[in-house]
């Protein structure tokens, strides 16, 4: 399994008219085509005209294969058409299952989760609901070390944030040596305690003196749900 990270950088102001734009196309067109939307999720914190879409795909030759078609689809070209002009910018990632069981509740060590399975954990969502997605970058050839030392201290360090966590990756294609954490809040207040509880425990501390050799840099993006089920199909209640 691999999860396709797409960024897209709006005009200032398009955002809305995005997303009005794919409920005016409407998704039955979609669904058959991409068929394994994670959800569509709009910054709240950071560049404030990014929409971030996450796909899930069996491996490189289903995404190849899936974006063939949608391309080539005749009924899907005036969409593009009205869509492609309020962007500035498109950014891919791919990503791929941290090596790690406790990592990975929904995608990998057995798990894959798909629209249309049951949900798993607490993800009903509200307008407050909060998607972070931090990035840890490392130095080359670090990634093996950085898995021990979850092993050894990540997992108790990372207790408060347990079931908040939606999957931790790595980067397979774009800037390697990163990895890629993504936990679902109830709101700011909730994401800064349970962060605080991490940051203020002897396992928090202990993770990061053995992680702070092989780190280079870390940066979170904090984002929510669009509040269209087609488009947030993991988020239950929005």
């Amino acid at each position: 399994m691999i999860l396709e990270h797409r960024l897209y950088t709006m005009k200032p102001g398009n955002l809305d008219t995005f997303v009005d734009t794919q409920k005016a196309r409407g998704f039955d067109i979609m669904a058959p085509i991409m068929g394994n939307c994670v959800g569509y999720f709009a910054t709240i914190a950071g560049p404030m005209t990014q929409m971030l879409h996450l796909w899930a795909f069996d491996d490189l030759e289903d995404w190849r294969g899936r974006y063939n078609q949608l391309y080539t689809n005749d009924a899907l070209q005036p969409y593009f058409g009205i869509v492609r002009p309020l962007m500035l910018a498109q950014e891919c990632r791919m990503l791929i299952p941290a090596p790690v069981a406790e990592l990975t509740p929904l995608w990998g060590a057995g798990a894959d989760w798909r629209p249309g399975q049951p949900k798993v954990g607490n993800l009903a969502s509200t307008p407050d609901t909060i998607v972070e997605e931090q990035t840890l970058s490392l130095l080359p050839g670090s990634l093996p070390k950085y898995w021990e030392a979850c092993a050894k201290h990540g997992i108790a360090a990372q207790a408060p944030l347990a079931d908040n966590l939606l999957g931790c990756f790595f980067t397979l294609i774009g800037s390697l040596h990163q990895v890629v954490h993504f936990w679902r809040f109830d709101n700011l207040t909730d994401r800064d305690r349970r962060h605080a509880a991490v940051a203020g425990s002897a396992e928090g501390r202990a993770f990061v003196e053995a992680i702070r050799p092989m780190a280079t840099g870390q940066q979170s993006r904090l984002t929510r749900p669009v509040a269209v089920p087609e488009m947030s199909p993991m988020f239950a209640g929005l």
